[in-house]
């Protein structure tokens, strides 16, 4: 913006420059010279206004809206300042001003520091005179007490005998009012006031940074009319700094979803230390500094989303979640002692009921997974609320006790926030990154990875006896015990990783992988950085987050062209995209099994090359092409043929191909070669003689087994398993019992228990059984066929509704099951089938009625 030169500038008239009566005013000639003129410049004014006087009277003008600078060296009156240009105008023709006074409500209790603080309040200024005169009258002992006091504490100053108001006085003045009991009209009065103070403060931020969208203004607005400065003023001296932090509350809000800004963006483009926005978010989100309660949610990607409580998004939450807590007590209640006749109020279905309610009508369908993590606390939290603050006066207030009473309880029981569905990526490939960043922790590796070893990895995934949990445990605890002595190490924080995502805990593995990245030194390491990118996109391909998994692939490959551990992270997403579809268009195998030949080519580790090929076998095998997959794990047995679950993988591949000869005679040959290792290949014998129809030859090495390994209940489980083969009822159900006389809580053995008696068309009493284990272990990895199987004895008793509903549970379930590729595809053909079949039996039943 331009403008020509202001060269005849009007300047007021002499009344006014030298009043015959009083001081000058220099707000008047200020405001004068800019009502009369289109704008000023600074040098205007010094003609008769002092340096030093000007620029704290402009910048007063400034601050209230009665004056603005929208360019450097350029004043404009506001409409504002033309009203209160006629104000004083006002004033000094009647010789007076006019005054606001309190309400006779403060003045009658005759507390002088709360009439003082509502006059300086609810004027521009008073004098002492003001307080001396009627309708106040306050003596000159109490007022000059009472002044004193208000200006020790800073809620008052006094600027050439005009007493004023400070912003510390704004927020006392607000607390005393609460003390009064006003009538309707006056606190509405005083409130106004305040929101209309806040408004005109909020709009030069608005306009200062360029903000839109009425529905950040809103957020914005009603957390700084419920966030007072005043409270964090001691240790935060910049005001502005205070509004940035709103600011950020406010962006990032679940309405926003997906836009999202991270502290570190927002640092830099608000020039806000980041130490100072975390330190104070944290303070009032977590701490609850102030009396407002906060909720976050927190995504994949660790995008963290705020919301109050009492707004309306949380308002509408809490009346949600509190219909669907009293239907389930309600009507469990009333079906407790027949439960089998409606199986949809077991509590495992609570959270999912709410979840399907709330996601898209009022949250993001993409936050359920954080929503499904969220909602267990915020039931809770609702709970001790109810509990702490309701007296059991009235009816409603003793059910509404009876309904939250036990529902924490039943929240923690039945979804513990760290159980959901993944997707099962093979383990053993993590083991390419060893070499890489093992040789970084030095003896912390070589301490710690014994227990790894020693948690034994079962094949046989059927039985799910995946790994001694116990073992991990242990070596978790000595990772952080590191960890907290070497909190910057990085090696330390991948190590970590794959214990959790060994256990499969790939979500805690991505939070720990980018939270200790933000600690570590930035040094160009490419061992420990391409191992880092390795376990990030593990994690997120296990969690079936692909398109952040690829990036971080690619991103990988850009910062580590020549390194064999980046094609192998490519090669990972990809060749898992192909087995599970997340992304039908980069669904190609000729680019991952490209990668995986150039990871081959670049590693010089004959282990690493071993299991490469081991994976390239695994993609081939599922293309169908058969023996190019004996092929590739032939090349990776004859790199490393010590490496013992290369033998499994080529069994399932012959298996697979009804090779069940070469299978057998491959496993004979390896019980001989590796005598510590022959329980995981006597079971697979087994299950290769069971499918040849030798189930007696098969019972036998089960029996053995048992007596060998007596402490390995799952034999138990196999054993009961293998009379439900041989048609053998009775002794199916007395190994079973005898199992859960052991283990009373395993969901699992009840699982069995229930598929034994629907094998012998017992469907009711199965049932019993299905949904016992559901209640023990609602997120099993079995659970998926416990639906199913449920579902399959609903339909033999002719309750077609419900088999529909547990049958299509299951196969949701399955598609993210803890099961290789070749059960997962055989368990959703044999899904399908069941659903036509049952869909064509509905239809029937249709016709006949």
């Amino acid at each position: 913006m331009s403008h020509s030169e202001n060269i005849n500038i009007m300047y007021p008239p002499e009344n006014v420059l030298s009043p015959p009566f009083g001081n000058r005013d220099n707000e008047q000639i200020i405001l004068w010279m800019l009502s009369n003129n289109k704008f000023c410049r600074w040098s205007d004014f010094k003609v008769e206004i002092s340096e030093s006087t000007l620029s704290g009277k402009l910048n007063n003008l400034i601050s209230k809206s009665l004056v603005e600078k929208p360019e450097r060296d350029y004043y404009q009156i506001t409409p504002a300042g033309k009203e209160r240009l006629s104000e004083l105008a006002y004033l000094k023709e009647s010789g007076r001003r006019k005054l606001n006074y309190p309400p006779k409500a403060i003045i009658s209790k005759r507390n002088y520091d709360h009439v003082t603080l509502w006059m300086v309040n609810n004027n521009d200024y008073c004098k002492w005179s003001d307080f001396r005169e009627e309708p106040l009258s306050i003596n000159q002992s109490s007022l000059s007490k009472n002044l004193n006091l208000l200006m020790t504490k800073g809620f008052v100053i006094n600027e050439n005998k005009q007493y004023k108001i400070t912003p510390d006085g704004k927020t006392e003045y607000s607390k005393v009012l609460k003390l009064y009991d006003l009538d309707r009209q006056s606190i509405l009065e005083e409130e106004s006031k305040r929101i209309e103070d806040i408004t005109k403060k909020t709009i030069k931020i608005f306009e200062k940074y360029e903000i839109e969208d009425d529905e950040l203004k809103f957020r914005f607005l009603n957390n700084i009319l419920k966030l007072d400065y005043a409270k964090v003023k001691n240790t935060l001296s910049n005001e502005e700094d205070f509004d940035k932090i709103l600011l950020f509350l406010s962006l990032n809000h679940p309405n926003q979803y997906p836009e999202y800004i991270s502290p570190e963006e927002f640092s830099s483009k608000y020039d806000i230390k980041k130490t100072i926005l975390d330190y104070y978010v944290y303070k009032i989100v977590e701490e609850n500094f102030y009396p407002i309660k906060f909720f976050k949610l927190e995504d994949e990607q660790e995008k963290i989303y705020f919301f109050q409580a009492n707004e309306r998004i949380e308002k509408v939450l809490r009346a949600i979640v509190k219909d669907y807590i009293i239907k389930f007590t309600y009507l469990n209640k009333l079906y407790e002692k027949a439960l089998n006749n409606n199986p949809s109020l077991d509590s495992t279905h609570l959270l999912d009921n709410i979840l399907d309610d709330i996601c898209d009508s009022l949250f993001n369908k993409n936050l359920i997974e954080s929503l499904r993590e969220f909602l267990p606390e915020y039931i809770k939290y609702l709970a001790y609320k109810i509990e702490t603050e309701k007296r059991l006066i009235d009816t409603f207030d003793k059910l509404e006790g009876i309904v939250w009473q036990n529902i924490q309880e039943v929240v923690k029981n039945y979804y513990p926030t760290s159980s959901e569905y993944n997707y099962y990526i093979d383990p053993t490939i993590l083991e390419i990154i060893d070499p890489f960043f093992s040789s970084k922790i030095g003896e912390i590796y070589k301490n710690i990875q014994p227990l790894i070893k020693k948690a034994e990895y079962d094949k046989d995934l059927r039985r799910q006896n995946m790994i001694k949990k116990a073992e991990y445990d242990k070596a978790l605890k000595k990772v952080d015990s590191a960890i907290k002595l070497n909190q910057r190490d990085l090696g330390l924080i991948i190590f970590k990783a794959k214990i959790l995502c060994l256990l499969k805990e790939f979500k805690k593995a991505i939070k720990t992988l980018k939270r200790g990245i933000k600690g570590s030194p930035v040094i160009k390491d490419d061992q420990i950085y391409t191992s880092y990118f390795f376990m990030l996109a593990f994690s997120y391909i296990a969690r079936g987050n692909f398109e952040v998994a690829l990036n971080s692939a690619k991103k990988m490959l850009e910062l580590y062209p020549n390194h064999p551990i980046s094609y192998a992270t490519k090669a990972l997403v990809l060749g898992y995209n192909i087995i599970y579809i997340y992304n039908e268009e980069k669904a190609n195998e000729d680019y991952a099994l490209d990668d995986i030949d150039k990871a081959i080519s670049l590693d010089p580790n004959k282990s690493n090359k071993a299991r490469y090929y081991q994976f390239k076998s695994i993609i081939l095998q599922i293309m169908e092409k058969h023996n190019e997959a004996i092929n590739a794990i032939d090349s990776g047995i004859d790199l490393d043929p010590k490496i013992i679950d290369l033998y499994f993988t080529k069994t399932k591949i012959l298996v697979s191909n009804n090779q069940l000869e070469q299978a057998l005679s491959l496993i004979g040959d390896k019980i001989k070669e590796f005598p510590n290792d022959n329980k995981n290949f006597y079971l697979k014998k087994a299950w290769i003689l069971k499918l040849k129809g030798n189930l007696d030859e098969g019972l036998e090495i089960i029996e053995n087994l048992i007596n060998l390994y007596p402490e390995d209940y799952n034999l138990l489980n196999t054993k009961a398993y293998w009379f439900i083969y041989m048609k053998n009822k009775q002794e199916a159900i007395e190994t079973i019992q005898n199992l859960i006389e052991l283990v009373p809580n395993d969901g699992n053995y009840y699982d069995s228990y229930g598929e034994i008696l629907m094998e012998f068309k017992e469907y009711e009493k199965a049932i019993e059984k299905f949904q016992k284990a559901l209640k023990l272990d609602p997120y099993g990895w079995f659970t998926n066929e416990t639906y199913n199987k449920m579902g399959t004895c609903y339909k033999e008793l002719g309750k077609i509704e419900l088999a529909i509903e547990n049958i299509e549970k299951g196969k949701k379930i399955t598609n993210t099951c803890l099961c290789d590729f070749e059960t997962r595809k055989s368990l959703i053909k044999k899904i399908d089938n069941q659903l036509i079949e049952i869909k064509e039996l509905q239809e029937k039943l249709k016709e006949k009625t």
